[in-house]
């Protein structure tokens, strides 16, 4: 084995938006770790996830496919445990494979027989320390804030506190007047305790004892800033939530959306007719939006980038760790979250089958300094898929031909200025209700949904904010014909290559 291939540290967050970092052009929050960690490698300026939801977002982080390709379409499902991940794949040419925090790879809820994330089982923790998915060890977290205390990480605070304060940890006062999820509360948790401060540790405690002489692959998942928006009580360095911008939207932009859209802005989804037999993943029976007053949607909003603020602050550790170890130039470091949020913006909340910007562009970041320029800011097309390949082709190891992305080295040492046109987007929301797949180019996006006559165009250049559907719009035609034909082009060889998929 070569010793100098280069370390992997993927570290993603939970949905989390591009604006929640100030190297993205936030003015009301600051995030100097990342931030300073962006300036010294790579900053992804149209970094899209594959699927706005959980689940399907992260099996297509690690294992380089679309949706469609890896058949987890939907929170409440497993990735198929024979699916190749990158863990897989570094393991079996030396690489050490460990997993902390969330992974999401299957159910938070449900049964310990079907899941080994559910957070119904606590006596499997912390006995269970993997395999898991190609990954030799696993610390997990499950689940969220108030509902996220389980797993290894539930075990261990369990293992610090009296059985009075663990119970206590589950509740938190809401703040907000109503139970919206993008809600603000209160939360007396020690900040020593939190799922983020835990996530750092124990990335760190990885770091300082992993032997120099073996490569490693180290995935790193926190938690937030997940809805709810829970922020403890001892942390002070707060975003001040008269400075938060109000969620961007116009009353009657979404007059020529789908029906879905207004309904889920109205609380009404439980009696949509484009729903299946689901709730629909980031939206459940769905809350009244109307409803949410200014004063609820700035505190909303400010305790979402407080989250983001405490992981800033972690990244920061975890940096300063891999300095002092060494580690630095060799060390291929990728931050990137699931998916988005869309904090009020076009009148919606949380996440779901919408695919705006808020929702799919997602913040992305590399440093490799043995290989990658700093001070990138790169507008190239970037998808996840195309995390997989572009790893292994860092770390000189061969593509294999049964994966979706594309290596995006050559755009990061300034070979090429891009090495995609187009990118895919998918969602599942209900095979018998919401099926959507989604093309992005460098100014159009184009939204297609299968058994149903209306779909959405927008004109990146001219409308960024995604207000006027030109789906009906006939001087777009020749737009929404050439489109159409990059869905088909890009869904052609999925559908070609699929080996087991069922909508069952």
């Amino acid at each position: 084995m070569n010793t100098q291939q280069p370390n992997i540290l993927i570290i993603t967050t939970d949905q989390q938006r591009t604006d929640s970092l100030s190297c993205y052009g936030s003015t009301f929050t600051d995030t100097p770790h990342l931030d300073k960690f962006a300036s010294e490698g790579v900053c992804f300026e149209r970094a899209y996830c594959t699927n706005p939801v959980c689940t399907p977002a992260r099996a297509s982080i690690f294992t380089g496919k679309y949706v469609s390709r890896h058949g987890a379409w939907n929170v409440g499902m497993n990735v198929p445990e024979d699916e190749p991940m990158i863990s897989h794949r570094l393991l079996d040419v030396g690489y050490r494979t460990h997993y902390i925090g969330k992974a999401h790879f299957q159910p938070f809820g449900g049964s310990p027989e079907l899941s080994m994330e559910t957070r119904n089982d606590t006596g499997r923790y912390p006995d269970f320390r993997g395999p898991y998915y190609g990954f030799e060890t696993v610390e997990l977290a499950l689940g969220h804030a108030t509902y996220g205390i389980a797993g290894h990480y539930g075990e261990w605070v369990r293992s610090q506190v009296s059985q009075e304060d663990f119970a206590s940890y589950s509740k938190a006062r809401r703040l907000s007047k109503v139970g919206f999820g993008g809600g603000a509360h209160d939360w007396d948790i020690p900040l020593k305790y939190h799922n983020s401060i835990w996530t750092a540790d124990r990335t760190i405690d990885f770091l300082r004892h992993h032997e120099a002489d073996q490569p490693f692959l180290l995935a790193v998942g926190f938690q937030d800033p997940h809805h709810p928006h829970c922020v403890p009580t001892e942390f002070d360095e707060r975003v001040d939530p008269t400075e938060v911008l109000l969620p961007d939207f116009v009353e009657g932009e979404l007059d020529d959306k789908p029906p879905h859209f207004m309904e889920a802005r109205y609380g009404q989804l439980s009696k949509s007719k484009t729903r299946g037999k689901f709730a629909m993943a980031g939206q459940g029976g769905g809350a009244d939006f109307r409803k949410v007053s200014e004063d609820d949607a700035r505190l909303g909003r400010a305790y979402y980038y407080n989250m983001v603020k405490i992981i800033d602050q972690q990244m920061g550790r975890i940096l300063e760790c891999l300095d002092a170890r060494g580690l630095r130039d060799n060390t291929l470091v990728l931050f990137t979250t699931d998916h988005g949020e869309l904090l009020g913006d076009h009148g919606l909340w949380m996440k779901g089958p919408f695919h705006y910007e808020q929702l799919i562009r997602v913040p992305t970041l590399m440093r490799y300094p043995a290989a990658i320029p700093s001070g990138q800011r790169s507008q190239a097309l970037f998808s996840h898929v195309d995390i997989v390949p572009t790893v292994l082709a860092a770390a000189g190891l061969p593509i294999p031909s049964d994966i979706d992305g594309v290596d995006a080295m050559p755009t990061l040492t300034g070979e090429q200025v891009s090495v995609r046109d187009s990118l895919l987007v998918e969602c599942v929301d209900d095979p018998q209700g919401l099926r959507l797949k989604t093309i992005v180019t460098d100014t159009r996006k184009l939204t297609w949904y299968c058994g149903h006559p209306y779909g959405e165009l927008y004109d990146l250049e001219t409308d960024s904010a995604e207000r006027v559907n030109h789906w009906d719009n006939p001087a777009y035609a020749a737009d929404k014909a050439n489109l159409i034909g990059a869905v088909l082009e890009e869904m052609e060889p999925l559908e070609r290559r699929v080996e087991r998929f069922a909508y069952a």
